[in-house]
């Protein structure tokens, strides 16, 4: 994957984490307790032998600075790729004016500079692991102008609201685009992933900008299905898409399931993220553990049964904590009863006995809130 510049861009307005993306973009939300989202994304490319990767954020982006730094972490070696992560720096009239396309072309000078033959761009809100080799290798044989990955849903009633779902005919050419409305079961979803030819990346996006300032690149790619060859390949695994509250939070209980779990995570294929030092796990004598995901400096003397622990998180005797997701640093105090329930960072909840929410409507209490 020498000849090949990996772009990660970010998500339009139909993705909204409400609560969590308050504080942070959307590829620096933890995910399973010691993973950020765009971790999944950056180890694909990197797993894949992409060394010149680009992260374009739609804003707040120093957490994502501090979380991808170097590359180091991500096995991009300085000497023989590079790690960029650009920003909108425009002052724009709206926040619809702040597409990827616009970013693309504010960022022009990079994508020219890295001497790749090709891009492969992709989402980072998007949850699975994918060789793009395989990728490549099948754009490459299809003589298309694009390849666009897609994964055959059968809960699109249920999930994947507001995702392109893709016509496909019989030569693996997609016809048409339409986004989820949840109308139907089965449906062909995106998991906007691109491959292409550089300069056909870039006739696109100044094709988009000419047509609509707030053109999204999926949308020109929609105007331009005569125009262009665009095939369809075709990826069966595991797919999460982390696009709203709900979303996140069947995600990370999902994953809690270790059958499930060994779907995402291969020691062939590891998961790449930053490290840091922190202490094991302190189980009390107290403490009941059962079905869950814990992470390192972790303090539990409750019980804890199909939930998420970030780091550092408190359990206190007597607390209860069930299919929820408790963010680094966070208390969870005596005798407190939580389910369906996600407290964001350094939160302490040691007054309310009880919050219960549901699957599809958690309980989101806020960063740094005491109650």
């Amino acid at each position: 994957m020498k000849d090949v510049l990996g772009i990660i861009k970010f998500e339009d307005a139909t993705v909204d984490v409400a609560g969590l993306a308050e504080h942070r973009p959307i590829p620096s939300l933890t995910f399973l307790g010691r993973y950020r989202l765009i971790d999944f994304m950056m180890s694909n490319l990197s797993n894949s032998g992409v060394s010149y990767i680009q992260v374009y954020v739609k804003n707040k982006p120093r957490s994502v600075y501090e979380h991808l730094g170097s590359g180091r972490s991500f096995n991009i070696n300085s000497k023989h790729g590079k790690l960029r992560v650009h920003h909108g720096e425009e002052a724009l009239q709206s926040e619809a004016y702040n597409t990827d396309i616009r970013s693309f072309l504010s960022n022009r000078q990079f994508i020219e500079e890295a001497r790749k033959e090709y891009v492969i761009i992709a989402s980072s809100y998007m949850v699975y692991t994918i060789d793009f080799n395989k990728v490549l290798e099948d754009h490459k044989k299809s003589n298309a102008d694009i390849t666009m990955v897609y994964s055959p849903i059968k809960n699109a009633n249920e999930s994947f609201f507001g995702c392109d779902t893709l016509r496909i005919n019989k030569g693996k050419r997609v016809t048409g685009m339409a986004k989820n409305l949840g109308k139907y079961k089965t449906r062909n979803i995106s998991l906007e992933t691109y491959v292409m030819k550089k300069s056909t990346f870039l006739k696109l996006c100044d094709l988009g900008y000419k047509t609509s300032s707030l053109y999204w690149f999926n949308n020109i790619i929609q105007d331009e299905l005569e125009n262009y060859s665009v095939n369809a390949h075709r990826h069966s695994g595991l797919v999460y898409p982390i696009n709203s509250l709900a979303e996140y939070h069947k995600a990370n209980l999902e994953l809690t399931s270790y059958k499930e779990g060994r779907k995402i995570f291969n020691p062939e294929w590891p998961i790449l993220t930053r490290t840091n030092d922190s202490p094991p796990v302190r189980y009390g004598s107290d403490s009941i553990v059962s079905s869950s995901v814990i992470a390192n400096g972790c303090k539990i003397n409750g019980t804890v049964v199909n939930s998420v622990l970030g780091r550092g998180v408190i359990i206190e005797k007597g607390a209860v904590v069930v299919n929820s997701i408790v963010l680094p640093g966070s208390k969870i105090g005596k005798g407190i009863h939580l389910d369906h329930v996600i407290v964001d960072k350094n939160a302490v909840v040691e007054k309310v006995n009880e919050l219960k929410g549901s699957l599809d409507s958690p309980v989101y209490v806020k960063r740094r809130d005491r109650i």
